[in-house]
This record gives structure tokens, sequence and C-alpha cells, in this order.
């Protein structure tokens, strides 16, 4: 029987993988790459074709870095389609129209995100591991509630969890320990009696950390907890690696 009650599990990165082979070509300023928004360029063209898909790439990246420095106080978390919104207004594009181009273009973009999912087998073991001793949740960093709950429901997991706690409904993302303390009492266990998975160190452990949650890391690319980084109660490889902890 595994030392937890319950097992919270990031989405991103953790559960669910992205495949970039299945993201669409763009080519922006001569250079051609795999993008989720290369779904959204046809919408450009018919909703506002005054606007070069070059144009709102680089108004994007501008806001997306903006909101992005914004949030390392606060940890406030806005919609996908206030981003576009931002984005569109900075290239005359307001009001009324603006909001509803910004919604499409919005819903194209998160399209795009769940085709390109992958939920590997071994990730699968791991879950059905996780849900033998205690309820198991989803603690997601993402702008858009609706498709993560597309996402874990293409692949079979909704049925699985216990609770669903994605930032953009929130308000307020990882780092910030309200969302995994909501998780937890979604599906009420003790922080003692948690353990949170995740792949990033500065949000999904720190997160857990600061709501007294043990916290298993996932460190991909084998570089090791940072000197001066308050470590994780178990370092993997591997989603795979979780199962001796949870035997």
């Amino acid at each position: 029987m595994s030392a937890y009650r319950g097992v919270l599990f990031d989405l991103f990165g953790t559960l669910v993988l992205v495949d970039e082979s299945r993201l669409s070509e763009l080519t922006i300023d001569g250079r051609t790459t795999r993008t989720t928004l290369g779904d959204v360029v046809p919408l450009v063209q018919e909703l506002i074709p005054e606007v070069a898909p070059a144009a709102l790439w680089h108004a994007l990246r501008t806001v997306s870095a903006e909101m992005a420095a914004s949030r390392e106080d606060t940890h406030v978390e806005h919609p996908s389609r206030e981003r576009f919104r931002r984005a569109l207004a900075t290239l005359g594009i307001h009001g009324a129209h603006g909001a509803e181009v910004a919604v499409a273009l919005s819903r194209a973009h998160m399209r795009g995100i769940a085709a390109a999912t992958v939920f590997p087998p071994s990730h699968a073991a791991v879950l059905a591991a996780a849900r033998r001793d205690g309820p198991v949740g989803v603690v997601s960093n993402f702008d858009d509630t609706a498709t993560a709950y597309e996402i874990l429901r293409r692949h079979g997991i909704l049925p699985h969890l216990a609770t669903v706690v994605v930032s953009e409904a929130v308000g307020v993302r990882k780092p910030h320990p309200a969302i995994v303390r909501e998780a937890l009492r979604c599906v009420g266990v003790a922080a003692s009696e948690a353990l949170f998975v995740g792949d990033t160190l500065g949000e999904d452990v720190a997160a857990a950390v600061a709501a007294g949650v043990d916290a298993a890391w996932i460190d991909r690319h084998g570089r090791g907890v940072p000197a001066g980084t308050p470590p994780p109660r178990y370092v993997l490889h591997a989603l795979p690696d979780l199962l001796p902890v949870l035997a």
C-alpha cells in the first residue's frame, strides 16, 4: 500500500505530453516552425484579412512576455482569449469585434494544442496504480479550462479523476499554493497524506512545498536540483519511475 492517500498530477509534461510533430507548420519571417498558431492562420485571413499572420505572431509574443512578467509576483492567471484580445488591440482591432475575434482565434489555438497531446500507455499504468490507494486529481497551469477537460476526456483520463483544478478557473497559477490547496479540499485528503507529481521545479514543486505536500519532480533532462532550491521528496527521470513510490 502506498504511503499516500491521494495523488495530484500536473497535466502538461507530466500526465500528458505534447507531440510537436502533430503541430501545424507556420512560416514567419522566412523561418518555418511547428506551432499551435498554424491552425489560427485560416481564421486570421477570414476574420481580419487586414492583419498579416506574421504581425499577429509578433504581437502575441510581445503580449505573452508582458503578461508573464506581470504575473511573476501575483501569479494571476488570465484566460487565453484575453491574451489574443490584447494582441489584437495592439494591431488596432478593438471593441466587440476584437473580443469576438479573440475568442475565435483562441478556440482554434486550443484545438491545435489538444490535437497534439498524447497519453502514453506507461502513463496510464501510473494513473491506475495511483487510483488503487485513493483519489487522484489534476492540477494544471493552463489558460483554458474547457480545453483541459477536453484533453482529459479525449484520452479517457477524466472518468478516473476525483477533481480537476485549472489555474484559469481558480484565477491563480502555481507556484501559488492556493491551487494545490483547492485540489486537496476537493479530494478530501490532508496535505500530509498527499503527493504532488509535476515536471517543473519553480511551479509544481514550489506550489506543493508551499502547500505542505510531498513532491515528486520529473527531471526529464537529468539536470538535478539547483543549489538553493527547495528539493522535492522524489526525483524521477520519467513518470513511470513513480511506480515504486506508489507501491
